[in-house]
This record gives structure tokens, C-alpha cells and sequence, in this order.
């Protein structure tokens, strides 16, 4: 077995480098999903499956606008950044990126690239 660094061991941001918490849930207004925040202020979405990005990119969406759906959803695309971390359950570690096809654990972080309001950092309910 080739040799694996710690540093891909452990959840990190892919915008600042900062070690992330284990995912929690989070109630939001239709429901829950799980994941969490960096203080960087980006967000992420946990996708045990990798086969339902699209609910995680709508559910981190409205994370990353306080729970604001209006604002979530007319957001554009150069108003935040979005990176995918895959979780290769196997060999325990994390590396940046999706291939197609692949049905491995996913994390979706994204973070706005204007700055962050103080409305958007109101922090949903973590249980």
C-alpha cells in the first residue's frame, strides 16, 4: 500500500487549510442536513451516498446565505467559490476532487468571494 500522509487523513478546508470538525446535523427550514462551518466562512455539506450532489449543493447554498432561500437561489456563480472533497472510506483519507462515477463519501465546501455579511454569518441550529 503506497504511503498516505497524515495530512490527507484529517477533513480540511480547501480554502484556507484549517482542520474541520466532524460534520453535525443542522436543522434548516425544510428539514436537516449534515455538515458544517470553517471559520474562513465557508461551509460544508456531507454526502454519505456521492450520489446526491445536487440536494448537498442546494442545502450548502442556503448555508452559505443564513437560510435565506430567496437569496440562495438567485445567487450567480462568480458569487462564491466551490471545491469537493471525496472521502475514500477504504484507505481512511481525503482527496480533493470527484471523478465520474465515483460513488465515494463526498464533502461540497463552497465560500462566498465577496464578503461575508454580518446576516450570513448568523449560524443555523447545530444539534
Amino acid at each position: 500500500m503506497p504511503y498516505i500522509s497524515d495530512r490527507n487523513r484529517m477533513l480540511s478546508c480547501p480554502f484556507c487549510g484549517r482542520s474541520q470538525e466532524m460534520p453535525r446535523q443542522i436543522d434548516m427550514r425544510f428539514g436537516q442536513t449534515t455538515g458544517g462551518r470553517c471559520e474562513c466562512g465557508a461551509v460544508y455539506v456531507y454526502d454519505e451516498s456521492g450520489r446526491m450532489l445536487g440536494e448537498a449543493f442546494n442545502d450548502a447554498l442556503v448555508l452559505l446565505y443564513g437560510g435565506d432561500y430567496d437569496a440562495a437561489y438567485s445567487a450567480g456563480e462568480d458569487e462564491y467559490e466551490e471545491e469537493i472533497i471525496t472521502y475514500q472510506k477504504r484507505l481512511h483519507r481525503y482527496v480533493q476532487g470527484s471523478a465520474p462515477f465515483d460513488r465515494s463519501a463526498k464533502y461540497l465546501f463552497l465560500k462566498k468571494t465577496s464578503p461575508v455579511s454580518e446576516k450570513d454569518k448568523q449560524r443555523p441550529k447545530i444539534i
